[in-house]
């Protein structure tokens, strides 16, 4: 039943983007400033050993993403599109969902890897200036990874004392992401030639990162990392993930303009029938086991 749960999120902010009045600015300061940071915080104080390769390989599937990206397209809003993911909002809950508390450790932090790039990169894209490195040390993802590590020689305390205020803010985070998405839904038209323009760049995704992810899970069995030998379908669902929405708030902020709106509710719209292809596979795959 959990599995439904992001849908029934998505649908809620659906509807609460027909109301008169416009939250979604509000919620995506709440999730970016305060929620996500606090799950960062919570994980890499209490996990970091084991997210730290996941961190680095993440930030490095990005980087190569985009590299593959600009083979097609010299559009850095393009080009953003197809290499920055929807990790958090919708990849959160929905591996949460279906492979639990281990899988929540591995998206959140392959979450920290994307957000370092894609709010650092990513906004010297747009806005055609050079990498500045104290504008990253300034966000709010890397702040939260440097009190996490901080916070690591007091790791039991952390967990004592937050573990609890870390499980709301892990729900929030699943359900106000998926409700912020709802919301894009809700307002912007999208035709047949849209979805139809957004296959071939979400297949070349999902080659390309089904590429990185084999050879990561490689990699990781030749150097004992356990916690992604054990989760390989946790990694190969981003591969399913669409366009972060994110990159509307760096293209509003940078450009003035909306053009990633289309593609990334195409984008959401074809991950969500995947990724349910996907759950449909691996919950069958369970009850054979079973």
């Amino acid at each position: 039943m959990t599995i439904f749960l992001p849908l029934l999120y998505l649908a809620a902010g659906w509807i609460a983007g027909q109301a008169p009045f416009d939250i979604k600015n509000v919620i995506s300061k709440l999730l970016t400033k305060l929620i996500i940071p606090m799950v960062i915080i919570f994980n890499i104080a209490t996990s970091f050993r084991s997210m730290g390769w996941i961190i680095i390989a993440t930030a490095l599937a990005m980087l190569t993403l985009l590299v593959v990206s600009k083979i097609f397209s010299r559009d850095p809003v393009m080009n953003l599109c197809f290499s920055y993911l929807n990790i958090g909002w919708l990849g959160l809950p929905v591996a949460s969902a279906l492979f639990g508390n281990q899988a929540a450790v591995i998206i959140i932090a392959a979450y920290v890897g994307s957000s370092i790039v894609g709010n650092s990169v990513g906004a010297s894209m747009l806005s055609g200036k050079t990498l500045n490195p104290l504008k990253i040390l300034k966000t709010p993802p890397v702040l939260a990874l440097m009190i996490g590590i901080l916070l690591i020689p007091f790791s039991d305390q952390v967990k004592h004392i937050g573990s609890e205020l870390y499980q709301i803010a892990k729900f929030l985070m699943s359900f106000l992401g998926m409700a912020v998405l709802g919301i894009w839904l809700s307002k912007v038209n999208v035709g047949l030639d849209d979805f139809r323009q957004e296959l071939k760049p979400f297949f070349q995704r999902v080659s390309v990162m089904a590429l990185l992810i084999t050879l990561l899970l490689l990699l990781a069995h030749a150097t004992h990392q356990a916690l992604i030998t054990d989760n390989p379908a946790t990694l190969y669902l981003l591969c399913l993930l669409p366009p972060a929405a994110n990159i509307i708030v760096l293209e509003t902020h940078y450009l003035g303009s909306g053009r990633s709106a289309r593609p990334i509710t195409c984008g959401t719209c074809i991950s969500i029938v995947a990724i349910a292809v996907y759950a449909a596979v691996v919950i069958g795959g369970r009850m054979i086991v079973t």
